[in-house]
């Protein structure tokens, strides 16, 4: 939202925030949609540093990471354009070094309270700390299932996966997100090394593309 601000003779300063539009669905940070693949999905580099800030948050002195999830959501069924980051009990009851839990129901509760429209794209993503970017036999036996959930509460999205490994803490050489697998991203923060790849509701990969905001 810009912030106009005007100086009255009293020199007092005054900030008026104008609104554009209730959610966070940012329209205007997409680019022409005919730009891009119509098979997968498409992912800002800007998106992806929220997802990088997102799963390095769990950070905690000489204590082991724990997985987190969150979802990317969007208005097309192919780019996501919006971050949701689920940090409460009532979506997540349960997160450790190797297994995390959470309701599918208040999952789309936030979602659909937090954009303030109905997605056509959610992407659920769990984190492996110190992992590989590959799923488990327990995330491929809850795939389907969260899937037909999802389905339910929000008929006409796209529903897909994601897993994000993340490194152990080492200084390093920032670098930028890189295709490395059809269905899979490489880059690095200056502390962690990051790995994300997607797949459908039947644990079979999903191409991904990487693309820059102008």
């Amino acid at each position: 939202m810009p912030i106009k601000v005007s100086v009255k003779g009293d020199a007092k300063v005054n900030i008026r925030l104008k609104k554009e539009g209730a959610g966070l669905t940012p329209s205007k940070y997409l680019p022409d949609i005919g730009s891009l693949p119509t098979n997968g999905i498409s992912i800002s580099t800007n998106l992806i540093t929220f997802m990088e800030m997102r799963t390095e948050s769990v950070f905690r002195p000489n204590q082991e990471d724990i997985e987190v999830v969150y979802a990317l959501t969007g208005s097309s069924k192919n780019i996501p354009d919006a971050i949701h980051k689920f940090s409460s009990n009532e979506v997540v009851p349960h997160a450790s070094s190797d297994r995390i839990s959470y309701y599918t129901e208040k999952m789309v509760e936030h979602i659909l309270e937090e954009r303030k429209s109905i997605p056509e794209l959610i992407v659920i993503v769990h984190t492996h700390p110190k992992g590989a970017a590959e799923l488990s036999e327990v995330d491929k036996n809850t795939h389907l299932q969260v899937a037909n959930k999802m389905k339910e509460l929000v008929p006409n999205a796209s529903v897909m996966f994601g897993v994000h490994a993340v490194s152990s803490e080492s200084r390093m050489p920032r670098t930028d997100p890189v295709k490395i697998a059809g269905n899979a991203i490489k880059w690095s923060s200056i502390t962690r090394q990051h790995e994300a790849a997607f797949f459908d509701k039947n644990s079979k990969p999903v191409e991904v593309n990487v693309w820059t905001k102008v």
